[in-house]
């Protein structure tokens, strides 16, 4: 799979995720819009700041950075990361303009869910099924004691992980609900997210039968492509590429505020 359909969809999930968040009554602003091929996610909600990003920047999309900038300093928000995209990147010169230094890289991973040669099914100790009904409750909790997110956070992944356009999977041991994770499907590509592992459980094989259960409700979907992000050298990197997925390093730049 490309990675160009996988950025776009990553983008497409983000949105979903802040319209949530404005549905659900969480303080402050939360708009995701494009500008020049720039694609950006802005809010001012407390405790969320790190959300902020611009993404699909390079050569010829530099131009409108400044611009966007400007829609985050309007709004009093956290200036956003900018993420570098496939293509040429950005000139130094032109970041040097609007203060920018070198930020850590931004893995995405991407991978066609057809062209898998086997289905793995979980290990024997480990049941997965979707997260519907009696078990919704559930996988909220796991969800957020997986996470362990401070309080703005964790109400900002269960709204997101409310969106009835949200797929909720669960993995169980005996009839112990251990991990979660979740999926989106736009137009024809997956993106996996949501993923977390009640603590007394990591390194059970959860993650790894929640992610090959996914990637087969996304082929029986039609999908043509699954995307993933993760933090850079997480197990969830690692993970991702040992399962098939092509793991690009996107290059991002930091913005200082402006000198008054």
């Amino acid at each position: 799979m490309d990675l160009s359909p996988g950025e776009h969809a990553v983008y497409h999930r983000s949105r979903l995720a802040f319209g949530a968040a404005t549905a659900a009554g969480l303080p402050g602003r939360f708009e995701a819009f494009e500008l020049g091929g720039l694609r950006a996610l802005l809010t001012n909600s407390p405790g969320l700041g790190f959300l902020n990003s611009v993404t699909g920047a390079n050569a010829r999309t530099v131009a409108a950075l400044r611009e966007v900038v400007a829609v985050f300093t309007a709004a009093g928000a956290p200036l956003p990361a900018v993420v570098g995209t496939s293509g040429d990147l950005p000139s130094a010169e032109r970041l040097s303009d609007l203060r920018a230094a070198p930020g850590p890289v931004r893995p995405i991973a991407v991978l066609d869910p057809r062209s898998r040669d086997e289905r793995v099914a979980p290990s024997d100790h480990l049941q997965v099924r979707p997260a519907v009904g009696e078990d919704l409750a559930t996988f909220f909790e796991v969800l957020s004691a997986g996470y362990a997110a401070p309080v703005d956070v964790d109400r900002f992944l269960v709204a997101e992980h409310s969106d009835p356009k949200v797929l909720r999977f669960m993995a169980w041991k005996e009839d112990r609900p251990v991990a979660a994770a979740a999926m989106s499907l736009h137009d024809d590509v997956a993106v996996l997210g949501g993923a977390a592992t009640l603590p007394t459980h990591r390194s059970c094989g959860a993650q790894t039968a929640l992610l090959h259960s996914r990637l087969d409700a996304a082929a029986a979907a039609g999908a043509r492509g699954a995307v993933a992000t993760a933090a850079p050298g997480s197990p969830s990197v690692r993970n991702l590429a040992r399962n098939g997925f092509t793991v690009h390093l996107r290059r991002s730049w930091l913005l200082a505020p402006a000198e008054v």
